[in-house]
């Protein structure tokens, strides 16, 4: 009786154990949206690989001292065997619940940039994750512990139950995936049903619906359009970077959309078809197309595939529409070109002031200050205003343009639009300027995940007034097949900016490196890190009264190294 007792402790343990390294893994999925992909890719990398290795160390050790005492004592003295064998399981199960949380994997020591958030569908996977588990050491118990009467503490049948116990962990990423895997025809019928009950509602308002895309700027364009709008009409928009089907939808079925004029919808993509879905659902009246560009071109397959995806906003509108989009992003522009939307009524913008003539709206005079950006906005009619914001860097410009081109036509007046411009704030993590009064100056662009806007950002960083230069950057992701080359010249441009680099990740950031040595940038200044945190220390050696420090690209945990 009291071995059965002691394999349930065992097994108990270990369950603890699974449960807690579930959270570290489910974690990781979350931030990688509950792609299976995704996450092998990332099972690939260092920071999984360390954890790999803990698991194999305590799967071979206590089996491997077992094995010694077995042949040096076991023959001899059975009954101490027997208490050595179980000592060494007990302490080692022990240490497997509790070293996770002294490592920072998890716990309190975890320094996530985001934690794990328990949404209903990551409940629903660990009620899935636990049905795994008790199959799986249910039936380790009875491969391993039956007929029982067999069963001893000295024998081999419990070097085979604590072998296998401990090898589960080793492939717990496995019954992650599973557990996903069971749990997709779930989850597609719960996304079915509040994307068809949002459709339904949306359609029995009367409401004019604005669709934003692009491979930069949608969200920054989404904020600036909506609060504009704001000064005439009531307007709703969805929240922060809500742009997938699931995140509109949440928004139009939580809200009363009775109560508004306008909704103004940021669509996002990073696969073939996913505006056209994002269409179904909101049938917009109206888009923005902000820019096309590489972002997400691992997963979209080729650049083809993204600009037949991002225009399908523009061929989902009805005739006489109005359609905006960015004159200078030239793919956007020459694939327009290409493309027959002459039932639409176009219009354009540009921060190009030699443009004039050919767009709706531009910009001129450019500036930064401390403060902010300012410029003057000419109408294609010769009406011009003088336009100050709080904002930083010229693509902020551009976006709004985009906002005011498109504010003017829903019948907004000059006053209108520059009140406004007046309420709009940095959109978080976005080229933000913070200054805390200690002397250095915070460029936030953490959110920035993009080629262009990157080198935008150090532009900015240039033209502000300061000491030392310092950027801190993990690189560019998810460009596929041209990752590599991007980085490179992503390093070769840093080095015309800034005095101190600060690279997150070894690996990661290897071509960067490589590009600001092309560039003889001094290698004593070029500082590799692990993470954002480590990186914040090194900040402390180097950083005095005057300097200006510009985040660029604050990758998920899920890539860090």
């Amino acid at each position: 009786m009291s071995t059965f007792i002691f394999l349930i402790v065992l097994i108990f343990m270990i369950f603890i154990k699974l449960l807690v390294q579930s959270i570290f893994l489910v974690h990781k999925l979350q931030q990688v949206g509950y792609f299976n992909m995704k996450f092998l890719k990332w099972l690939e990398g260092n920071k999984y690989r360390e954890v790999l290795l803990w698991n194999i160390f305590e799967l071979l050790l206590p089996l491997l001292l077992i094995l010694i005492f077995y042949f040096t004592i076991g023959k001899i003295q059975i009954v101490i065997y027997k208490y050595i064998t179980s000592s060494i399981m007990i302490l080692t199960f022990l240490w497997k619940i509790i070293h996770p949380f002294t490592v920072g994997w998890v716990g309190p020591k975890a320094k996530n940039k985001k934690e794990l958030v328990f949404t209903p569908r990551v409940i629903r996977l660990f009620f899935t994750l636990i049905a795994i588990l008790i199959i799986i050491l249910s039936f380790i118990f009875w491969f391993t512990a039956t007929p029982f009467d067999e069963f001893t503490l000295s024998s081999w049948s419990f070097f085979k139950f604590n072998a296998f116990l401990l090898f589960v962990s080793v492939i717990a990423p496995v019954m992650i995936l599973v557990a996903n895997i069971i749990n997709i025809p779930i989850e597609k019928l719960i996304h079915t049903f509040y994307f068809v009950k949002a459709k339904s509602k949306i359609k029995k308002v009367d409401l004019q619906k604005v669709g934003i895309t692009g491979s930069y700027g949608k969200t920054s364009t989404k904020f600036f359009v909506a609060t504009i709008l704001s000064e005439k009409y009531k307007t709703l928009f969805t929240p922060s970077s809500f742009n997938t089907p699931m995140g509109i939808s949440k928004v139009l079925n939580q809200e009363n959309l009775s109560k508004y004029e306008y909704f103004v919808a940021e669509m996002g993509a990073d696969h073939k078809g996913d505006i056209q879905v994002l269409c179904n659902l909101v049938n917009p009246n109206s888009g923005i197309i902000t820019a096309i560009d590489i972002q997400h071109l691992e997963t979209f397959g080729s650049l083809q595939n993204i600009i037949d995806t991002k225009l399908s906003l523009f061929a989902n509108l009805s005739p006489n529409s109005i359609a905006i989009y960015n004159y200078d992003s030239e793919i956007l522009r020459e694939s327009i070109k290409k493309k027959d939307f002459s039932k639409l009524n176009l219009f354009t913008y540009s921060i190009i002031e030699s443009n004039i003539k050919s767009v709706d709206i531009v910009a001129k005079d450019i500036k930064h200050t401390r403060a902010g950006v300012e410029f003057d906005a000419i109408l294609k009619t010769g009406e011009s205003f003088h336009i100050a914001t709080k904002l930083l860097g010229v693509h902020n410009v551009s976006n709004i343009l985009a906002a005011i081109l498109f504010c003017k036509l829903m019948g907004l007046s000059i006053d209108q639009i520059k009140n406004g411009i007046r309420k709009i704030m940095p959109v978080e993590h976005r080229l933000q300027l913070i200054d805390s009064g200690s002397g250095v100056l915070v460029l936030d662009d953490a959110f920035n995940s993009n080629l262009k806007g990157a080198l935008e950002a150090l532009r900015v960083l240039k033209e502000i007034d300061g000491n030392k230069k310092i950027v801190i950057t993990p690189g560019i992701i998810e460009l596929g097949e041209k990752e590599d080359e991007i980085n490179f010249n992503f390093g070769k441009y840093i080095s015309q900016f800034v005095d101190f680099a600060i690279l997150v990740g070894k690996e990661r950031t290897k071509k960067i490196k490589d590009g600001l040595l092309e560039k003889h940038f001094k290698e004593e200044n070029i500082i590799i890190v692990n993470s954002l945190q480590e990186s914040q220390l090194v900040l402390k050696e180097i950083v005095s009264i005057g300097d200006v420090i510009l985040f660029e690209n604050d990758l998920p945990d899920v890539f860090s190294e």
